[in-house]
């Protein structure tokens, strides 16, 4: 089986969307989490199913995303490793994933 790592930030995003949803729905909470889960499974497998993230900062080449299954909203910001795929952020299709994964080059732009 593949390695999954999970970055403190996703884990802390994962954390963060659950939270949220369970305000409302504690049962769909559980759903979206189980559903990143799965789907983390499913990119270790196969991890170029993803598309490349378009960025021209060095540290960002090779990142990959991908929506969670069953929950398009929720998209996962990945990079694959020699034995498996590193989970760098799970944010929201509506967040503005530049500011999140490029926050040094957000910073300067101010």
């Amino acid at each position: 089986m593949a390695a999954i790592v999970i970055t403190p930030a996703a884990e802390s995003d994962l954390v963060n969307i659950w939270l949220y949803i369970a305000r409302d729905n504690p049962d769909s909470a559980d759903r979206v989490y189980q559903a990143a889960e799965s789907t983390f499974e499913a990119l270790a497998a196969t991890p170029r199913m993803g598309t490349l993230y378009q960025s021209k900062r060095a540290q960002l080449e090779g990142m990959r995303f991908f929506p969670i299954s069953k929950f398009q909203n929720y998209v996962i910001y990945y990079r694959e490793q020699p034995k498996g795929i590193e989970i760098v952020r799970v944010l929201h299709a509506h967040m503005d994933k530049r500011k999140r994964l490029e926050p040094e080059l957000s910073k300067t732009r101010r």
